[in-house]
């Protein structure tokens, strides 16, 4: 018994061994194997979202709001709701989300019977009843939502329910008030996925179009890249500046590294690509393709390839362009046939100048010339003029507006208001009556009425590249209340506002004349470069060996370019020198960096810095000129410039410099570069950028003109700046006016003298 026992112990002894030294071969070959792969499609991909680690975020829920930027809420009985929009993208799961409400209750109210309603999407997730303890106090209350009912778009609506009496009350008295603290928040729970292989979903997941965040997509080579290499990587991130639109996109530059745990770009040939994917197949025409990021559990590397780099410009060129054809893992580019030259001021987001516009023209989505309420939201409508449009405070443009309106209540005012860029132009009562004949037979109304409004002109000197149209209708609103005796009700109808899609805009007529230097045309509008959207007539110079910072900020630059004008930069020319082949008829962006010299810009002369500019430029891109070392890794200072001057290559061509000192220059110009707004304030022909500080610009250097102006319209401009001797001109040519009237009413009186 004993030694069968035994001999059984010893049996499984043996049988566990065996088994241990199998494994710990297995692991070792499973570890070997792990070491030696290099190659994405290697890596066992993981689609279990609980292993992926979940991401809180709190986030200001006033940052949502749909009404764009707000202080503070007060809901009333007539405005009882607000509404805040968030959203989810494809390339992650909201695992968790919560809203934090704090918010303070009129002391008016009554307990129980006033409540404030959360939903989500249109579905109640909480009533949270106010209690005699909340009157006049702030609450903070938090909000579980559904999981379940949470969609790629969200909208959280805020209702407030109130009572201040249980008899004869009225939703216009003031007792009924509550506020919203801008201390709520928002709390999200994210886990990101891995999706599927599939560039039909592209740009996502590599540029948000969904959410207000900007982007940041890396972009990758294997070296320092070529100017045919940065030409290929310029047109692409032109391109996401168009997808990316007002959001703001960036592009980190990393040589031969990966970023960690973030989709981004690769651009490879097939004898120059990463060390992590020198196992990626050679490939036999332009290529595009999308392959699992290495030991990611969720990100995506797009890879831009070809046999050379020329390949690389083609592809790029063709995602840039095409609007069909993304489908599957890779998509091979043959016979691709580039488009012809973009004419001048023809950029997509531009209004034309040569016709009438319609608004339908305008609108950007769905529904925008309409609203509706107690008190319609205002209606917008955005413009963006080419930045060089020469206007004069007597220039009119000729705006041929119609809209419809529910009819207002009789003896109740009201009123359509028309804003440009917040400043009021005119205002129209909405007239209770029908409107004539001649309109109801042309055009459908809404709700029974409508007014037109014709021939009328907006003051030119109101106008900027980026306006805004606004149409604010306001309705007067008496609501009845009386006494617990004798109590007068009234049942409120929401009110529907609608401006005609066929109302037109005219700027034809207007000719392009600027007067430069002006970085402020740069810096709204990209002008001089986007005056052709595909910047075919622009040259972008760069070191040959720029570090990865500088081309950041070429890679940067460019997507604001495309993003202002609608349209990728198909035909930019990427250099590092400049020779009179490529620089002659064209305007000139330089990106680089700033030597120790102008470490201490921000206390030089600006005249100075742009000699000093305007020196290293030649120095640095002049194929005739020795280089010279600059130490701008010696002192980051946090500075950057920008600078323009007339093109010594040809007149009426400028030069445009972006430079920052050192990395940390370099950061700041980049993230000022991203966001739209950040450098509107800049004009000039000098500026400075300092952090925590609103950027410095100076007018010095030679003046010269961009476009052509008829010869009157030039004698009238050269005058604008000269009060005393416009007012000469005029009297000579009244002069001249009254000379020459006198002249023939006397020859007039002769005639008829000798004729008696």
């Amino acid at each position: 018994m004993e030694m069968a026992t035994r001999k059984k112990l010893t049996n499984n002894l043996r049988i566990s061994l065996s088994t241990a030294l199998i494994c710990c071969l297995s692991l070792c070959c499973l570890n070997l194997g792990a070491q030696e792969t290099k190659y994405s499609r290697d890596v066992i991909p993981n689609y279990r979202t609980d292993v992926i680690p979940v991401i809180k975020k709190d986030t200001p829920l006033f940052n949502y709001s749909t009404e764009g930027a707000i202080e503070q809420i007060k809901m009333t009985g007539i405005y009882n709701e607000r509404s805040f929009r968030f959203y989810s993208t494809k390339n992650e799961v909201i695992s968790k989300a919560s809203v934090t409400v704090r918010y303070t209750p009129s002391p008016a109210l009554i307990p129980q019977q006033s409540q404030l309603n959360v939903y989500l999407n249109g579905q109640l997730q909480k009533s949270l009843p106010i209690t005699k303890e909340q009157l006049g106090k702030q609450v903070s209350e938090t909000v579980e939502f559904n999981p379940k009912q949470i969609e790629d778009s969200n909208r959280i609506t805020l209702e407030f329910v109130g009572q201040y009496t249980t008899v004869c009350g009225t939703i216009a008295n003031p007792a009924l008030w509550l506020t919203v603290d801008k201390s709520s928040y928002l709390t999200l729970n994210t886990q990101k996925i891995r999706l599927a292989n599939d560039l039909s979903l592209f740009p996502i997941p590599f540029i948000n179009t969904q959410n207000p965040s900007s982007t940041s997509l890396p972009i990758v080579f294997a070296n320092k890249p070529s100017d045919l290499m940065k030409t290929a990587a310029a047109v692409f991130a032109s391109m996401g500046g168009v997808k990316a639109q007002w959001r703001g996109i960036e592009y980190p530059v990393y040589i031969n590294e990966q970023p960690s745990e973030q989709n981004y770009v690769v651009f490879a040939t097939n004898l120059d690509r990463p060390e992590f994917l020198k196992n990626l197949p050679k490939v036999q025409a332009p290529t595009i393709s999308i392959i699992d990021a290495p030991n990611s559990l969720y990100a995506k590397i797009l890879v831009i390839s070809g046999r050379d780099e020329a390949d690389l410009i083609t592809a790029t060129r063709w995602l840039a362009t095409a609007d069909k054809g993304l489908a599957g893992d890779t998509v091979s580019i043959v016979g691709f046939k580039a488009l012809p030259d973009r004419l001048p001021y023809d950029a997509p987001d531009w209004i034309r100048t040569d016709k009438k516009v319609s608004f339908d023209q305008i609108a950007k989505y769905k529904g925008q010339l309409t609203s509706s309420g107690f008190h319609p939201a205002p209606i917008k409508l955005e413009l963006k003029l080419p930045p060089d449009l020469f206007m004069v405070n007597q220039s009119n443009v000729n705006l041929d507006l119609r809209y419809r309106y529910t009819k207002p209540t009789t003896g109740e005012p009201a009123q359509m208001r028309f804003l440009l860029n917040d400043h009021l132009v005119e205002s129209y009562d909405l007239s209770p009556k029908s409107t004539s004949s001649s309109f109801n037979s042309q055009f459908s109304l809404l709700n029974g009425l409508a007014n037109l409004w014709n021939g009328t002109s907006i003051p030119s000197d109101m106008l900027s590249p980026e306006n805004m149209l606004t149409f604010d209708f306001q309705y007067g609103l008496a609501v009845a209340g009386g006494s617990p005796e004798n109590c007068k009700s009234v049942a409120l109808i929401p009110n529907q506002v609608e401006v005609d899609p066929n109302s037109t805009i005219d700027f034809s007529g207007f000719y392009h004349f600027a007067k430069l230097p002006d970085l402020k045309l740069f810096t709204v509008s990209g002008f001089p470069f986007t005056k052709y959207a595909d910047l075919s007539q622009t040259l972008v110079l760069i070191e040959e060996n720029a570090p990865a910072n500088v081309l950041s900020t070429l890679f940067t630059a460019l997507g604001r370019l495309s993003a202002q004008t609608g349209y990728p930069a198909t035909k930019v020319t990427v250099a590092s020198s400049v020779s009179k082949d490529n620089a002659k008829d064209k305007d000139i962006l330089v990106i680089a960096e700033t030597d120790r010299k102008i470490g201490t810009m921000d206390k030089a002369d600006p005249l100075i810095i742009l000699d000093a500019l305007r020196q290293k430029l030649k120095s640095t891109f002049s194929p005739d000129a020795d280089k010279v070392a600059y130490s701008t890794y010696a002192e980051d200072t946090g500075i950057a410039a920008m600078v323009q001057y007339e093109s010594p290559y040809s007149s009426e061509r400028s030069i445009v410099g972006l430079f920052g000192d050192g990395q940390d220059g370099s950061f700041l110009l980049n993230k000022r570069l991203m966001n739209p707004g950040d450098l509107k304030q800049i004009g000039g022909a000098v500026a400075i950028i300092k952090p925590n500080a609103e950027p410095a610009s100076y007018m010095v250097g030679e003046t010269y003109f961009s476009g052509s102006l008829p010869w009157h319209q030039r004698i009238w401009y050269s005058l604008l700046d000269q009060p005393l001797l416009l007012v000469l001109f005029s009297l000579i040519c009244a002069l001249l006016i009254a000379g020459g009237v006198f002249y023939i009413m006397h020859s007039v009186i002769r005639l008829r003298s000798r004729r008696h």
